[in-house]
């Protein structure tokens, strides 16, 4: 082993601030994991930021996971009616650019 890291004091890499991205972080944190999440695009949620004008398949309660949900209710997050279907853009910007910048992810998003 090296005498420098152990394998317990490196962080997981999470690729991508999307939607499972951000919940991945989400339950890391959760666990007392230490991780980071790097982002290719310009902001959580580029990708789907790319595709903003369609509708999604599934509503806003199966949307947002709930690891990521505790972080955001504890922000003050006003969820959106759990019933409704967003777009992309709106899931960018209801949900991952605010789930980004909590203080329990924002350090580790890059």
């Amino acid at each position: 082993m090296n005498a420098v890291t152990a394998p317990c004091d490196l962080p997981v890499v999470v690729l991508g601030a999307g939607p499972v991205g951000l919940a991945a972080a989400a339950h890391l944190h959760a666990r007392g994991l230490p991780f980071v999440v790097l982002e290719a695009g310009p902001h959580a949620g580029a990708a789907v930021a790319g595709w903003g004008h369609v509708r999604v398949f599934s509503p806003w309660r199966w949307t947002v996971d709930a690891a990521a949900r505790s972080l955001l209710d504890a922000a003050g997050w006003a969820a959106p009616d759990p019933g409704s279907l967003p777009t992309g853009a709106e899931l960018v910007a209801q949900a991952l650019l605010p789930l980004a910048a909590v203080p329990a992810l924002a350090p580790h998003v890059r």
